[in-house]
C-alpha cells in the first residue's frame, strides 16, 4: 500500500510540474492583459475630448511571429492616438529590421520611444534604431529630450529620460514648469524613483516605466526576482516625491522564455 501511495503522489507530482511548466512556457507568455487607466480626464478649449496613449514596455522582440502579430493586431485594434515605448524593445543589435516589421504592422499612429538597459547592453546601432522609430509621422526616440506633440488638437509634453540602469538620465528636465499641458515622462528603470533630490512633479505629469516584468515568475503576488535598477517597484501605480509612477510588467521575457504570476500586459492611459 505504501508502495502504491509513493507512486501515485510522484505521479500526481509530475503531473502537476508537468501542467504548470506548460502554463509558464506556452499560456501565460500569450496571455496579455490590457489595463485601462485615466489621468486628468476632461476637454480643453479646442480639443476633441480624451487622448488615448498606449504604453508597450520591454517587448524583447525575437521574432515577428503568430504572437507578435497577435499583439500588434490588438494594438491597432485599441485605436491609440500615440503608443509610447519605454525600453528593452529588443535585446539583440540584429532584431533592428524585425523592429521595423514590427512598427510598421502598427500603421501609422505617432510613437514616442525611449531606450532601455538592454538596447544598450546589445550594443543596438542608435541611428538606425532612430531612424527606424522616426519612420511615422510625429514619431520619435528621446534620449534626455523633451518635445511637444499634437494628439488630436491637444498639446501632450512628452520627457523621454536616458535609463536610470544603463544610461545617464539627465533630471533636470523633471523640472516643474508654468504651464497646464499634461507631460508624459517616460523612462526605462523605475528604481530612478528612488534617488533623492530629484525634482518634485508638477499634477500636470504622469510617469511611466517598465524593466521589472511584474517579476516574470511570482508566488503569490512576490517576484523570485527583480532586475537590478527597479528598486522597491514591481508593477502597478506608485505615489514617489518626485512622479505619481505607473510601472508595467511589460510585453516579453528576458534570461527565461517564461511567466508566472505575471500576466504580459498593454497598459492603456486615457488623458
Amino acid at each position: 500500500m505504501r508502495i502504491r501511495a509513493t507512486w501515485a503522489w510522484g505521479v500526481g507530482a509530475g503531473v502537476l510540474l508537468a501542467s504548470l511548466a506548460f502554463y509558464s512556457l506556452n499560456v501565460e507568455p500569450d496571455w496579455v492583459e490590457v489595463t485601462t487607466h485615466t489621468f486628468g480626464v476632461g476637454q480643453v478649449d479646442g480639443s476633441n475630448g480624451k487622448i488615448r496613449i498606449i504604453q508597450i514596455s520591454d517587448l524583447h522582440l525575437h521574432g515577428v511571429a503568430e504572437r507578435d502579430e497577435r499583439l500588434a493586431k490588438q494594438i491597432r485594434e485599441l485605436n491609440a492616438d500615440a503608443v509610447v515605448f519605454t525600453g528593452d524593445i529588443i535585446d539583440r543589435a540584429e532584431n533592428l529590421e524585425l523592429l521595423a516589421s514590427f512598427l510598421s504592422a502598427l500603421g501609422p499612429t505617432p510613437r514616442i520611444a525611449v531606450l532601455g538597459n538592454w538596447e544598450y547592453w546589445s550594443k543596438v546601432d542608435l541611428k538606425r534604431l532612430r531612424a527606424i522609430y522616426e519612420s511615422a509621422p510625429q514619431s520619435l526616440l528621446l534620449v534626455n529630450q523633451k518635445a511637444n506633440v499634437m494628439l488630436k488638437g491637444r498639446e501632450i509634453e512628452f520627457i523621454g529620460l536616458d535609463d536610470f540602469t544603463a544610461g545617464k538620465p539627465d533630471t533636470r528636465l523633471l523640472r516643474s514648469q508654468t504651464s497646464s499641458i499634461v507631460r508624459v515622462v517616460l523612462q526605462h528603470s523605475p528604481g530612478l524613483y528612488e534617488e533623492p533630490d530629484l525634482p518634485v512633479a508638477p499634477q500636470n505629469q504622469i510617469c511611466l516605466s517598465g524593466h521589472t516584468h511584474g517579476g516574470q515568475v511570482t508566488l503569490f503576488g512576490r517576484p523570485f526576482w527583480t532586475p537590478r535598477g527597479s528598486g522597491r517597484f514591481l508593477a502597478g501605480w506608485y505615489e514617489t516625491p518626485s512622479c505619481r509612477l505607473y510601472v508595467s510588467r511589460g510585453v516579453g521575457m528576458s534570461i527565461l522564455p517564461i511567466r508566472f504570476g505575471a500576466r504580459p500586459e498593454v497598459a492603456v492611459f486615457e488623458l
